[in-house]
């Protein structure tokens, strides 16, 4: 795995649950092979816990561990670093009174200690407790709405979280000295960015947005739910518009220090552009039928208008060094100006391969104008995407926020996907799931008790029950 940043994301090696629920202990291996784990458990085992563990950690909800039942976590990866979080009960005397410890006031105490992430012999107490100068900042500042005592509403998210929930999710908002003791130390906030980590919710199709609403008066805004699946498509719009202004720019760099290229080539002035010129026929057809094929396929998929180009017969034209080397600059320009949709053509292409296969009678298309369109295969109606059956409006999130927003290398995690796929996409999950780590490198944890879901990956399951 790899961040978009110079620094190497951490491979997660291992992770070990002492004490979960007060009965069970689970080590679960990560497949370093396949980078694909299956967890696998009746229910009430805490399969789906395990993927929580690690979501509330490398996403920076250390509260979550308060009310958490279990003894000690363990989070190893493969470079041999290492988190532990331990939750116990010590006995405490307060401070300046004189009192036997067997009468001391037991106090819940979660602490979190690292091997390999700064200094091994430092620890951190997850502490339960916010100032009232901090409440009144978070009502006033931050993007959550108070549901009641100590209870938020998140509305980048649609989550309602505690107050200390805020703080490590929010606190680096806060201004200094208002919420001091929620600053993490820097080794602990390294080694929560050691894994660029997400769990997808596969049964969500809606989304809280934020809008402007003069009724309040502090944030001025309240909360609604939109489709996650036109959101989406906006998305893809968005992106596509972005990519094609790209591209119109590159096209104007070219094109205005072409001049200079055809002198540098007919001069004999060699520069980083022109030793790419190509000068032999046989070169010359190869790449300008390649070009021709790469895009028909961006018309394919939506990225650029349909085009009309002939095939160049053969000529005695071609001995002539002069075409040739004007076709050869021709043929740079052309590779440089279409490389720019290589990134998103191939998420584009997985995406339409995936989606045409699971969805009856349809087929999936794309444009700048509506990012997503989906049409009847027979009458070429387009379909409105409210209009899909719920199973293919997961599969269509599922599938596109997988390969378009999140970063390349991440650790992802995906609780019970059964319960929004049918039987016959069950099949197919981990088989596209598989298509599309080989494009994005990115590692899988799926918690689920559906034998169609893993179908005959059975060498990649660990059972928690055994």
């Amino acid at each position: 795995m790899t961040k978009t940043g110079s620094e190497p994301l951490e491979q997660v090696a291992s992770l070990k649950v002492t004490g979960l629920f007060g009965r069970f202990n689970h080590l679960i291996e990560f497949n370093p092979l396949s980078d694909l784990t299956i967890i696998t458990a009746p229910n009430g085992y805490g399969k789906t816990m395990l993927i929580r563990i690690l979501d509330a950690f490398f996403n920076r909800r250390l509260h979550f561990f308060w009310k958490l039942d279990f003894q000690e976590i363990v989070i190893c990866f493969a470079s041999g670093k290492r988190i532990s979080i331990s939750r116990e009960s010590r006995k405490v005397i307060k401070d300046d009174v004189e009192e036997p410890v067997e009468d001391a006031e037991e106090k819940l105490v979660v602490t979190i200690r690292s091997s390999g992430f700064g200094h091994d012999e430092e620890f951190y107490d997850v502490k339960p407790s916010a100032s009232p100068r901090a409440i009144s900042y978070i009502d006033r500042h931050l993007p959550v709405d108070r549901v009641g005592a100590g209870r938020w509403l998140d509305v980048t998210l649609g989550e309602v979280l505690s107050t200390n929930e805020v703080l490590e999710k929010y606190g680096h908002l806060l201004p200094e000295g208002y919420a001091a003791h929620t600053k993490t130390p820097t080794w602990l906030t390294e080694a929560i960015g050691a894994a660029d980590t997400h769990l997808i919710e596969t049964q969500r199709l809606l989304s809280l947005e934020s809008e402007e609403d003069p009724r309040f008066r502090n944030r001025g805004r309240y909360s609604k739910y939109s489709s996650v699946v036109d959101e989406d498509a906006e998305d893809l719009s968005e992106r596509i518009g972005n990519i094609l202004t790209e591209y119109a720019n590159e096209s104007q760099k070219l094109d205005e220090s072409f001049p200079k290229r055809i002198i540098d080539v007919f001069s004999d002035r060699p520069t980083q552009d022109t030793l790419q010129i190509v000068d032999g026929e046989d070169q010359i057809r190869a790449r300008l039928s390649e070009l021709s094929k790469k895009r028909d396929r961006l018309v394919e998929v939506g990225l650029i208008g349909e085009t009309i180009s002939e095939p160049i017969q053969p000529s005695d034209i071609f001995q002539q060094e002069v075409l040739r080397k004007f076709l050869s600059i021709y043929i740079v320009n052309t590779e440089n100006k279409l490389r720019i949709f290589d990134d998103i053509y191939e998420k584009i292409r997985l995406f339409k391969q995936i989606i045409d296969e699971h969805f009856s009678f349809k087929r999936i298309d794309f444009s700048k104008q509506s990012g997503i369109e989906i049409r009847d295969q027979d009458t070429d109606t387009k379909i409105p995407l409210s209009e899909l059956s719920s199973g293919e409006q997961h599969e269509l999130v599922l599938i596109y926020e997988l390969l378009f927003k999140v970063k390349d290398g991440s650790l992802i995690l995906i609780d019970e996907p059964e319960l929004s796929l049918h039987v016959g996409w069950q099949k197919r999950f981990i088989s596209d799931i598989q298509k599309i780590q080989r494009l994005k490198h990115m590692t899988f944890v799926i918690a689920t008790h559906s034998p169609q879901i893993i179908n005959d990956k059975w060498d990649l399951v660990q059972d928690l029950a055994s």
